[in-house]
């Protein structure tokens, strides 16, 4: 019964990290930085997966139709805002993951 929870609980985590890549490169092709930090303190389930912050005036509800925690929009994005991020690019998209914790 575990491995089918682990299996389950990692095409959870699989898809949700996809749809931030996703949201990642769709921004980043209209040239916005975008930055991200994985959740390293707690179980997803607690603490959600990561976060996005998105160069932009959007409201993530607007966008999204409903608020997602895990992104946000910075019309101006400072080194306090981004301590602890990294910035995402095309070429390293792969960086936005979460890895399962026990």
């Amino acid at each position: 019964m575990t491995e089918r929870f682990d299996n389950l609980e990692k095409e959870l985590v699989d898809c949700y990290i996809d749809f931030l890549r996703k949201v990642a490169k769709y921004y980043l092709q209209r040239g916005r930085r975008v930055f991200f930090s994985e959740n390293q303190v707690v179980h997803w389930g607690e603490g959600n997966f990561g976060w996005l912050v998105i160069e932009g005036n959007e409201e993530t509800d607007e966008v999204f139709g409903e608020y997602i925690s895990e992104i946000r929009f910075k019309p101006k994005i400072n080194e306090k805002t981004i301590k602890g991020y990294i910035e995402i690019k095309a070429k390293n998209l792969e960086d936005i993951r979460y890895e399962i914790r026990k």
